[in-house]
């Protein structure tokens, strides 16, 4: 997996297979996010896919679709298709670290967001909780670099992980996760 729209497809799928299997009741389930429940973490993903969908090209009409799972796909698939057209990709944007092609931000951030919301989202409904590990390993070697600046953007304290942990749990205890 090497692409940006590969990561964003595989982490996107991932989210999806877990949303669409909820259960009544799930949404008030509370999740590893301290205070969140699944609807505030479900929010949250769906909305930074959205967020930054809209910051290059069409915005993606607000209230277009009904239901988690069809608002979900609405805005990845905006994305995706921003993403793809080489344009819009290369746009340069804001974002919380600084300006950067979407292409990047949408690799650096939101790729990332949903890979580990995916896991919350498991983990608070008793779902799969393994995640695609091409991704893992993009993901835990892009953000342990950037260590201090995402503790001071409001993210977990790192957790205490074994010598011999495997790698999706090095990057969750990374997160502040307690797998």
């Amino acid at each position: 997996m090497t692409s940006t729209l590969e990561r964003l497809d595989a982490a996107a799928a991932g989210f999806r297979r877990r949303l669409v299997l909820l259960e009544p009741g799930d949404a008030e389930r509370p999740t590893p996010c301290s205070g969140w429940r699944a609807r505030e973490l479900i929010d949250h993903a769906v909305g930074v896919v959205e967020l930054v969908g809209n910051l290059v090209g069409t915005p993606i009409a607000e209230g277009a679709t009904d239901g988690d799972v069809a608002r979900f796909d609405a805005a990845v698939a905006s994305l995706h298709a921003k993403v793809a057209d080489p344009g819009l990709g290369a746009t340069v944007v804001e974002s919380p670290f600084g300006p950067m092609a979407l292409k990047q931000l949408v690799s650096s951030v939101v790729v990332h967001d949903l890979l580990v919301h995916t896991w919350d989202l498991a983990r608070a409904t008793g779902g799969d909780e393994h995640l695609d590990p091409a991704l893992v390993t993009h993901t835990y070697a892009a953000m342990t670099p950037f260590d201090e600046v995402l503790r001071s953007h409001g993210f977990a304290d790192k957790v205490p992980v074994e010598e011999d942990a495997d790698e999706q749990t090095r990057l969750l205890c990374f997160l502040g996760r307690r797998p």
